[in-house]
């Protein structure tokens, strides 16, 4: 055998020794199965299949149950249909919401008005007029902010508003209204408010007068108000007074006369065969 092949034919072979290792190490790669991650716990929870009203009495038809992740159930979630039906919702409940145990109570309830009060408020009634008021406009769920008039120490009437974005839970003796009705006018509202903003209102209201300013939709802002008295008022709305400057020497503003020259005028005579016609301009 020549001894000139000799290295290259020992080249080829490893060479395609080494080929056939990396191929192999490859398809070892592509056939491994990575690690199966670890099972997520589930649980079954009620949830709305629909949305559901305040103080709807809740039905089979308005319940489903759905398997979710256990770490997203909450704590006081119902776990089955039946601890919901025939109870009545006490706050609107959304279409896909898990039904919390606090969102529904006995049916035989259901005409109460403690039920919808917000935890920590009270629910209080002042009477309107619909004439000053915006009673024939409100609705149970809008929010308003409440304007009072009193006198201070016999000074001037003041008025401000004193509370804002409160809730309103009921109208006269409606404690919902359902989309499309027309507005009731009544003469009696009951809001939620703190205790402390209960007292405010009945002194407000025992001394003077107060008032109702429905706000916007959606609308939570607080605004900060000094109140008016009729002379502040009147002041704000005047048309601002331009400031006066410090006396000084009376100012005499001469304007020089100007005799206007009235425009040149130029005749023309126009003749049409024998007559004529003369034009100034």
């Amino acid at each position: 055998m020549n001894r000139r092949w000799v290295v290259p034919a020992f080249a080829v072979i490893l060479a395609l020794i080494t080929t056939a290792v990396v191929v192999g190490y490859v398809q070892t790669l592509q056939h491994r199965v990575a690690p199966a991650a670890p099972p997520v716990a589930m649980a079954d929870v009620v949830v709305a299949k629909r949305t559901i009203p305040t103080r709807h009495i809740i039905g089979a038809g308005d319940l489903a149950v759905r398997r979710v992740p256990a770490s997203a159930v909450h704590p006081r979630a119902l776990r089955n249909v039946g601890d919901g039906i025939s109870k009545v919702a006490v706050t609107e409940i959304f279409e896909g919401e898990q039904i919390i145990s606090d969102m529904v109570a006995p049916a035989s309830v259901g005409a109460s008005l403690s039920y919808v009060v917000p935890s920590g408020m009270r629910a209080m009634t002042i009477g309107v007029n619909e004439v000053v008021d915006v009673a024939g406009f409100v609705a149970p769920g809008d929010r308003v902010d409440i304007v009072g008039t009193v006198t201070v120490s016999g000074s001037q009437e003041t008025s401000r508003i004193f509370l804002q974005n409160a809730l309103v839970l009921a109208i006269a003796q409606q404690p919902d209204q359902q989309p499309g009705q027309p507005p009731k006018v009544t003469t009696s509202v009951t809001l939620a408010l703190a205790p402390d903003q209960i007292e405010a209102l009945t002194e407000i209201d025992n001394s003077g007068k107060v008032r109702l300013a429905l706000r916007p939709a959606g609308s939570t802002g607080i605004v900060e108000t000094w109140g008016q008295t009729a002379g502040s008022a009147l002041n704000r709305l005047a048309a601002p007074v331009a400031p006066r400057a410090a006396a000084a020497d009376p100012v005499t503003i001469v304007r020089p006369s100007r005799t206007i020259t009235p425009p040149p005028s130029h005749t023309i005579e126009i003749w049409r065969s024998t007559q004529k016609q003369t034009v100034n301009f």
